[in-house]
This record gives structure tokens, C-alpha cells and sequence, in this order.
């Protein structure tokens, strides 16, 4: 039961993420202004990642109101996205500080699939629950 349980807790973890996203990604689309930036630099952050941790870059870009903005971005890479590389983002002018990397990637498809893998957990973890499927077995 504890095993189908943590299912449930991951599925629905992934739905709200993946809708959390997907609202931003929506949002930055329809009401965003593209800009190029610069990697200005990487932080590092040791709790997340494959291998212990993961780069987060910080870039610098100027608005449309002609404000110099220094952000970090909110997705982690490994490797760390090389300074100096000029990436093309997308930020919400009234608060420039909602900034992503426009990529229709991580605006719209990984929303859609952490949703979609959540929804498959769900099922997945009501059927052990209420023992149709034996897959887990106890």
C-alpha cells in the first residue's frame, strides 16, 4: 500500500508542477517580450541533478524600457550553459524579472508532459490501490 501511496504523492506533485508551468509558459507567450541575452554567469546549486548538482545560468538583458536585467534562470542544466552565449529569452515586461528561455520546449511540451506521466501515475496508483492491477504486488 505505502508504494501506491508515493505514487499518488509523485503523480500529483508532477500535475501541479506541470500546471504551475504551464500557466507561466501561457502567460510569458501571450503577454511576453523577446529579448537577446548573455550568460553572464552559472550558479551552482549541489542539491539537484544526476550527479550532485545542477548550473543555473544567470543572464543579462536589456528590456524594451531600456532597463539592464540581471536574472537567474529558474531551469538547471548539466552541463552549464557556457558564459558569454547569447540565448534568446522571453520576459514579462511588468516584471522583467520573469524571464525564461524561449523555447517552445519548456514553454509548452515539458508543461504538458509532466501533466501527462502525473495523469498515467494517477491511474496507475488508483488501479494498485484498489487492486485491479497486481504489477506492484505487496
Amino acid at each position: 500500500m505505502n508504494g501506491e501511496l508515493l505514487i499518488l504523492a509523485i503523480s500529483l506533485v508532477l500535475i501541479v508542477v506541470g500546471v504551475l508551468l504551464w500557466q507561466k509558459g501561457n502567460h510569458l507567450l501571450a503577454t511576453g517580450k523577446k529579448a537577446k541575452a548573455i550568460v553572464f554567469k552559472n550558479n551552482y546549486n549541489a542539491g539537484v541533478g544526476r550527479d550532485g548538482g545542477v548550473y543555473y545560468p544567470v543572464v543579462r538583458f536589456l528590456t524594451d524600457k531600456q532597463e539592464w536585467i540581471t536574472q537567474e534562470l529558474s531551469v538547471g542544466y548539466d552541463p552549464a550553459i557556457e558564459e558569454g552565449t547569447e540565448l534568446e529569452i522571453i520576459y514579462d515586461p511588468d516584471d522583467p524579472t520573469t524571464v525564461e528561455i524561449n523555447s517552445s520546449f519548456q514553454l509548452e511540451v515539458l508543461p504538458r508532459l509532466l501533466i501527462a506521466i502525473g495523469i498515467c501515475g494517477l491511474v496507475f496508483g488508483f488501479l494498485e490501490l484498489l487492486e485491479i492491477t497486481q504489477i506492484m504486488g505487496d
